[in-house]
């Protein structure tokens, strides 16, 4: 029987990476999150900062930020000063995929951290020979210990919220949880401890935290990365597979060999 495989990430980024192994298994890519920019005073502040050159290290954690970015620069007509100001400043961005946005948005990256974690980000920027002044551009639910390790590093850390992570309660997430529920779903994969914190509210909503547990019992479930699966841990979920580095090409890869056998 062909295993049902759901993934708890964007569609746009997994269904492409997923489709090629569609003969092993039924992959479902549905994201428990999304994102809405934050519109604010606070990024208007970092705009007059950055106009400035206050900031010796910008860090991009990922696609979205620069989207947010993008869009609220363009709302207030300072989409080319943005880009000006970013061309002048030191901006590492955390994965290609990453920088294939902040590329595809005319914005120049210096550098690209090679994983989507914390540990990975923390290696790549201590490698520069000074401290200073680093801004974290991220969601409103950014891991604090990030900025904990920057700090104990040396540097001097601000941090942006430039969108919002919110439940996405819409049909197919219904459609999931349903299936879920019914046995339907063979192996869950979480690629971040935002996505996997925004199922299980989800999950336990509907049957409690105790019935939340023992159903995924009976599910295979995977964790891109070290701070993902200490997150499940810590609610009490049995994580079985975590790929070496915290990329969605090798979570597909390491699902692929587990499926195979």
């Amino acid at each position: 029987m062909r295993k049902a495989v759901a993934i708890l990430g964007p569609p746009e980024r997994w269904v492409p990476l997923c489709r090629e192994h569609r003969r092993l298994a039924d992959f479902i890519c549905v994201s428990p999150v999304r994102a809405e920019p934050i519109d604010d005073s606070n990024f208007s502040l970092f705009l007059v900062d950055l106009f400035s050159g206050c900031f010796d290290v910008l860090v991009v954690t990922c696609p979205t930020v620069i989207e947010s970015m993008v869009r609220m620069a363009e709302g207030r007509k300072m989409l080319e000063r943005m880009r000006e100001a970013v061309s002048r400043t030191e901006m590492v961005v955390i994965g290609e995929r990453t920088l294939e946005c902040t590329v595809h948005h005319g914005l120049r990256a210096a550098s690209t951290a090679p994983e989507a974690t914390t540990d990975s980000l923390v290696e790549h920027i201590n490698r520069k020979p000074r401290r200073g002044r680093v801004v974290l551009l991220r969601s409103d639910q950014g891991s604090p210990q990030m900025v904990k390790d920057l700090e104990s590093s040396g540097w001097k850390v601000e941090q942006v919220a430039v969108y919002s992570l919110r439940l996405n309660e819409g049909e197919e997430m219904d459609q999931l949880l349903d299936r879920l529920e019914e046995g339907g779903i063979d192996m869950l994969v979480f690629p971040t401890p935002a996505h996997a914190q925004a199922f299980l509210v989800q999950l336990e909503e509907r049957v409690g935290r105790e019935n939340s547990l023992l159903m995924l019992e009976n599910v295979t479930v995977a964790a891109m990365g070290r701070e993902t699966r200490e997150f499940l841990e810590g609610y009490g979920v049995k994580v079985a597979l975590v790929p070496e580095k915290a990329s969605a090409e090798s979570m597909v890869r390491m699902l692929v060999s587990h499926i195979e056998g």
